[in-house]
């Protein structure tokens, strides 16, 4: 019988394995690339909102403003999980100023109406192209056409596995190594094409240990400091470690999660460490020096 496209069944698997080794390597430093980031502009000190987009994007901003707001008394929670406007505001701040702008317009406004809706504001967005501007970001659109183009190998390589074990299914060959090929070539694929909605570089990571470490060394012990540090408590670990029981099962009830860490999120550097309120975080203006991490 004649050998199809002129390989004998151990040849072409052979071969399947080195084109896929290099198809890999390939998808790997294209993934490496992209977070590489490229910017000569200096990293400053972060202030709590742009952390918390490091931290976790879009989604953080708001969650992080949502606390910051509660514990200084501008919003209010119900049961139910809906956030209400108090008699009065004077927050400054430009985030903060959207989420009540979005608390007066609506009643009893849930946590998960408003955060989506807001993530996609001006104010948040603009937070982000800060951050691209620094290298500590990566756009969302460039992440995504960059693994695409890194992953055209593997899609080739799978192409042509399908067909060959369409034609060993035709004249009765053994597929069963082809087969495992290829089941492993569809996982590469999932795995090494899969980003987060939030892409930080290498750069935008060790900003955000150092941030996570210098929290930890100024953690303050009494109750009454941690509570006041609720916001920064949750720009690390989401509503999900806001420090009042009560505050945060009415909020993640609202929610319907059981964690507010924006979800698809890649390059984090670590765990949901606080920002103690014993740093600058604990209020409601900006991290500063406290947790505003180093440029790396």
């Amino acid at each position: 019988m004649q050998r199809p496209w002129g390989l004998s069944g151990p040849e072409f698997l052979q071969l399947y394995w080195i084109g896929l080794a290099l198809a890999v390597l390939v998808a790997i430093v294209v993934r490496v690339r992209v977070r590489a980031g490229h910017s000569n502009q200096p990293v400053r000190s972060l202030d709590m909102d742009e952390l918390a987009y490091l931290a976790g994007g879009p989604r953080r901003v708001v969650e992080t403003a949502i606390a910051r707001l509660l514990t200084s008394g501008e919003l209010r929670t119900s049961r139910r999980g809906t956030v209400q406007v108090t008699s009065t505001t004077r927050s400054l701040n430009a985030v903060d100023r959207v989420v009540i702008t979005d608390a007066q317009r609506y009643t009893n406004r849930t946590v998960n109406l408003m955060i989506p809706a807001l993530t996609k504001d001006g104010v948040v967005l603009a937070i982000g192209q800060r951050l691209e501007d620094m290298g500590l970001v990566v756009n969302p659109a460039v992440a995504k056409s960059a693994l695409r183009k890194g992953s055209i190998l593997l899609w080739v390589l799978l192409a042509i596995g399908v067909a060959r074990w369409v034609n060993g299914i035709a004249i009765g060959a053994n597929i069963g190594w082809l087969t495992l090929q290829l089941v492993i070539t569809g996982a590469l694929i999932f795995v090494l094409t899969r980003r987060g909605k939030h892409v930080r570089t290498s750069k935008g990571n060790s900003v955000l240990d150092a941030a996570r470490t210098t929290s930890t060394h100024r953690a303050a012990t009494s109750d009454e400091a941690v509570y006041a540090g609720a916001a920064g408590l949750v720009l690390f670990g989401g509503l999900a470690v806001y420090p009042d029981l009560a505050v945060r099962s009415s909020l993640l009830a609202s929610s319907g999660s059981t964690s507010s860490s924006y979800g698809g999120y890649t390059g984090d550097g670590g765990g949901s460490s606080s920002c103690s309120s014993g740093s600058s975080c604990g209020g409601g203006g900006g991290c500063g020096g406290g947790c505003g991490g180093g440029g790396g």
